[in-house]
Order: structure tokens, then C-alpha cells, then sequence
């Protein structure tokens, strides 16, 4: 089991990393950073900061929320998706699995399943250290760049 900080650092290490498996802490430890960062960014907006010329109190941290929110979704978009895929190779799905999240409700509930599992050894096939090279599919020499 990973410590938060290790899981997080991991994420981020292997940013764009679709390759391999992901334990579940690794994810859940993600996501709850995620969880905890937006949910403060939220928080942040209805903090009033005094009252406006109508009377009415002034949100002034909605327009940091507008800025910084799409900024971080966007930065952590690619990560979330690869150790999703990651997590989904650690419990023997493939990484294909991931695109049952398009399906409005259900997709999110299968997918909340699917990384609940516990790890599964039969995953350790989407492990890339683990797959030896397939005989004939070199080019060296063969003038093929």
C-alpha cells in the first residue's frame, strides 16, 4: 500500500503512462486529492468579500474559481485518465474499460466497481517489463526507420 505522497508523486511521474498497473491506493489517494482540491476551490467562491453597490454580499474568489478550476481539470486530465486505465490493467481489464465512463449513470458505477476490485495477479499480462519482445519484428538493419 502506498503512502499519499508516493501515490501521488507516482501519478504524476508516470503522467502520461497508459502501460503497466495501478494498486488500488495509488488511485484512491489520487482521487481524493482531486476530491479535496476541487471541493475547497468550490468552498472558496462562497466565501463573501463584502457587499456590492446593491446591497447584496460580493463573491469576488468566483472569478479565481473560473480561472484556476479549468486551468488544474485540464493539467490533471491526461493523468487521471492514464491511471484509471492503469487501475483498470491492475484489476485484469483492459484500459478500453475506461470508455464505459462515456455511458450517462451506469458507465460511472461499473467504473466505480471495476476500481474497487482488489488487484488481480492475471493482471500482471499488461505489465510491459513482463512481455518479452516477439522474434522477427526488428528493423534493424533493415533499413526501415
Amino acid at each position: 500500500m502506498l503512502t499519499p505522497a508516493a501515490a501521488i508523486a507516482s501519478v504524476f511521474r508516470k503522467y502520461a503512462d497508459f502501460t503497466g498497473r495501478a494498486p488500488r491506493s495509488e488511485y484512491w489517494w489520487f482521487a481524493l486529492l482531486l476530491w479535496v482540491f476541487f471541493g475547497a476551490l468550490s468552498l472558496l467562491q462562497l466565501i463573501p468579500t463584502g457587499i456590492d453597490r446593491n446591497g447584496y454580499p460580493s463573491h469576488n474568489f468566483e472569478i479565481v474559481y473560473m480561472l484556476v478550476a479549468p486551468i488544474v481539470a485540464i493539467g490533471v486530465l491526461l493523468p487521471s485518465i492514464a491511471v484509471l486505465v492503469r487501475r483498470l490493467h491492475d484489476a485484469n481489464f483492459s484500459g478500453w474499460f475506461a470508455l464505459l465512463g462515456l455511458i450517462p449513470g451506469v458507465g460511472a458505477i461499473i467504473l466505480l466497481v471495476f476500481t474497487l476490485l482488489p488487484s488481480n495477479a492475471a493482471g500482471a499480462r499488461f505489465d510491459v517489463t513482463r512481455q518479452p519482445k516477439a522474434p522477427g519484428l526488428s528493423f534493424q538493419g533493415s533499413g526501415l526507420r
